[in-house]
């Protein structure tokens, strides 16, 4: 076809030139509107990296600060970075709160989150800042003829600030907290308040008995595992403060905090922080990196945080299985698959892939005996003899790694490496027992256990609540571990005879057939 001739063609080509120049535009446009994204994109700012940008550009609701963020570190709040952030206006906190039984002692069984929980550095308090709209709710519920009207934002509430050890009794109550309610002040409207970055959830947190790395982990550990997992922040990293209460607790680490520090430096890396990152709320660490060093505001405030650990531990009530109404009930029935991820967590904390590595269903068949897992004499024991006769009877019939342990002596990584690669666990019940969770899936914990070592005569299977709900790994009792021992109240226990051992040896033969046939 022949082009347009004259006038037709020059204006053909004025429309082509137009609809380029409009296009030219439209991109335009469109580069310009992309451009600030593609530079948090590309670029670090003064020691926040990328994803935090974004996460501070793009927070979402229950976690923004009215879209405007300060990019630029102002300081650290016990080495964590902090950005100094002016108030306005609609600033302030919010909660969720979660298992409220209607009770009396609600407090006891309940978990909150919270949205921009702050904590004032001059008087080491926590603080909640509260909307109009907050007020106005607290003080519609006071009237004296609503009844059975509870709503889960509700600020007029308490939690546990730590898992409820049973035998401090009335002393319970020293552990009944909530952040102090105040309404936006002058000091907030003029100073304003720093902010720790958006991956941050803040948390109070008192140790139950945290010297014993059976009670840290499951009493301490695990309740702050499953309260992270209750609001879905387990991405979240832990800023963690150690509350100390009025009164100093029998066995927690506020009075014992000689014995706690070396067992928290060596264990807290497995819920991914360390010791020097926390302190108690009154030993907190402020540090400006400019005006001179001088705070602009006493508030620092984080995002997310949480607290209320009561009855997230392993026994709830409970004692681990000293007295007889300890097996009355079971606290963590169908808690097995959590208890499993919690340890994955865990692992993955420390930099130890779960479940990759030595394949426990081909030879050689590691068992591992544990001693000296306890400094109770009691349940200081030794397996030589177990050893040597397994040895003798089934060394035969399957190609055997036996080892002897003082898991102590290793540091953490290494305990979990080799138990993480182990066929059989064998140790005495308690503390010295909590790496055996460590296990991989299929394998086996010989769990001894003194018969005679319990209140009321009730055999003392420590801890059995919790490892009888595993379920990744077969957990046996093993009573009569060693002669010559002693019971708590000095009675003499009677140790294996030949029949003990015999049933020993067969329990080993018919494990070790289960775990070779693993993959069958």
């Amino acid at each position: 076809m022949d082009r347009p001739k004259g006038g037709m063609y020059q204006q053909s080509r004025l429309l082509q030139i137009i609809c380029i120049v409009f296009s030219l535009f439209f991109l335009l446009q469109i580069v310009i509107i992309l451009q600030p994204r593609y530079n948090l994109q590309q670029h670090s700012y003064d020691g926040i990296d990328d994803s935090s940008i974004l996460n501070l550009q793009h927070a979402n609701i229950f976690a923004s600060t009215n879209g405007r963020f300060n990019s630029h570190q102002d300081g650290t709040f016990n080495t964590f970075p902090i950005y100094h952030q002016k108030y306005e206006m609609g600033f302030h906190s919010n909660a969720h709160c979660i298992g409220n039984n209607f009770q009396e002692n609600a407090w006891k069984f309940q978990s909150c989150h919270f949205q921009n929980l702050c904590f004032d550095t001059e008087q080491s308090r926590f603080i909640l800042f509260t909307s109009q709209e907050q007020i106005d709710l607290e003080r519609a519920l006071a009237h004296d003829n609503l009844t059975h009207f509870s709503p889960a934002s509700n600020m007029n509430t308490t939690v546990s600030v730590g898992t409820l050890n049973p035998k401090w009794g009335k002393e319970h109550e020293l552990l009944r907290w909530y952040p102090e309610l105040r309404p936006v002040d002058d000091e907030l409207k003029t100073h304003g308040y720093y902010m720790l970055q958006t991956d941050k959830v803040l948390i109070p947190f008192h140790s139950m008995a945290g010297f014993n790395p059976g009670h840290l982990v499951w009493d301490d550990f695990l309740a702050i595992y499953t309260l992270l997992t209750s609001f879905d922040l387990l991405d979240k990293e832990m800023v963690i403060i150690r509350y100390d209460l009025s009164l100093a607790m029998w066995a927690s680490c506020q009075r014992q905090w000689a014995k706690c520090q070396p067992i928290l430096k060596k264990f807290l890396p497995l819920i991914g922080t360390e010791l020097i990152k926390t302190s108690t709320q009154n030993q907190t660490i402020l540090n400006i990196l400019h005006n001179n060093h001088d705070p602009l505001s006493k508030y620092v405030c984080s995002p997310y945080g949480a607290a209320g650990m009561g009855l997230l531990g392993d026994h709830g009530f409970k004692l681990h299985g000293w007295q007889p109404s300890d097996y009355d009930y079971a606290v963590n029935i169908g808690r097995g698959g959590s208890i499993y991820q919690f340890r994955n967590w865990m692992m993955t904390n420390i930099g130890i892939p779960p479940d990759v590595g030595r394949t426990i269903n081909k030879s050689p068949y590691r068992i591992l005996f544990s001693e000296g897992s306890s400094h109770q004499r009691n349940r200081n024991v030794s397996f030589k003899k177990h050893s040597q006769i397994l040895q003798e009877r089934l060394g035969g019939k399957y190609e055997l790694e036996i080892r002897f342990v003082k898991l102590s002596t290793l540091s953490l990584k290494e305990q979990i490496e080799l138990t993480s690669g182990t066929s059989i666990f064998i140790t005495m019940c308690g503390g010295g027992a909590v790496t055996a969770m460590f296990l991989p899936k299929g394998a086996s914990l010989f769990a001894y256990f003194n018969e005679m070592d319990g209140d009321g005569e009730t055999p003392a299977r420590l801890d059995w609540d919790l490892l009888n709900n595993l379920g990744y790994i077969r957990v046996h009792w093993l009573p009569r571990p060693s002669n010559g021992r002693l019971t708590r109240r000095g009675r003499g226990m009677l140790g294996p005879q030949p029949y003990d051992f015999d049933a020993f040896v067969s329990l080993v033969d018919h494990e070790l057939d289960i775990i070779s046939h693993l993959n069958d």
